[in-house]
């Protein structure tokens, strides 16, 4: 089976991202251009996977439930899980890491829970752009406990990055992960020697969805085991387009 993936995105739960990005959304303009495999990986929390898993099933795509990370060192890690419950548990521990600091959805924006029908379930009260106190090699190996998938993302950005953080990239990641833009500049696939390199849309934005992906071959029943081996052998090809996915005016993809 070739898979066409977009392994980074944002739900209307992380509060930087648009209200627009419900579950029924993503996986509607993934339809769209032709994307077979997704995964969510909202700002430390899992709370929209289950209903991005129910949709995702009953549209025939691959689903990665995750999330984004924030480190101890203020390092983004995307962190992918083979099944819903695994990303929830998952996802537990990562928010009870948490200082508890209330969302002000006026300065910081909402963080909506809603279900595959578009339906708003709830509104998450923590603000969920802080610092875990889990540190990059903590998480690391919480992750590989858990069985995930541990990538650190744009390692190619100045800000929110492995490399920006800590000053370079040390350590044992199933992959390292390479913005969009990034995928396009010598220097930065530089950073990434010696590790499987992946990219993604980090969307934020409906429209920028598969704006970066990846393409892998794996057996259907696979599931996330495939692209975990395929990153192992080296099977992965990254996708990025300039002209298609133009931003819209007025918002930026940060």
């Amino acid at each position: 089976m070739k898979y066409k993936a977009d392994l980074h995105i944002h739900s209307c739960l992380s509060p930087c991202a648009s209200l627009d990005m419900s579950p029924l959304a993503i996986v509607t303009r993934a339809k769209e251009v032709g994307l077979n495999c997704l995964a969510l990986t909202d700002h430390n929390s899992a709370g929209n996977c289950a209903a991005m898993g129910r949709l995702c099933e009953r549209e025939g795509i691959l689903f990665f439930p995750g999330m984004e990370v924030t480190t101890a060192e203020e390092a983004h890690i995307v962190c992918l899980f083979g099944a819903v419950d695994a990303a929830a548990e998952f996802g537990r521990a990562v928010y009870e890491s948490m200082p508890y600091i209330e969302n002000i959805p006026e300065k910081t924006g909402d963080q909506v829970i809603v279900n595959e029908d578009d339906e708003v379930e709830g509104f998450e009260e923590r603000y969920l752009g802080m610092a875990t106190s889990f540190t990059v090699d903590d998480l690391r190996e919480r992750v590989a406990a858990a069985g995930g998938l541990f990538i650190p993302a744009h390692i190619d950005k100045p800000c929110f990055s492995v490399v920006s953080q800590l000053g370079f990239l040390s350590g044992e990641f199933t992959a390292v992960e390479l913005s969009r833009a990034g995928v396009m500049r010598a220097e930065a696939r530089r950073l990434a020697e010696g590790y499987a390199a992946v990219t993604a849309s980090d969307s934020h934005y409906v429209h920028t969805i598969g704006s970066a992906c990846v393409e892998f071959e794996s057996r259907e029943d696979a599931g996330i085991d495939g692209y975990r081996q395929a990153l192992l052998e080296r099977r992965v090809k990254l996708v990025a387009f300039d002209e298609r996915f133009r931003t819209a005016p007025g918002k930026s993809n940060n």
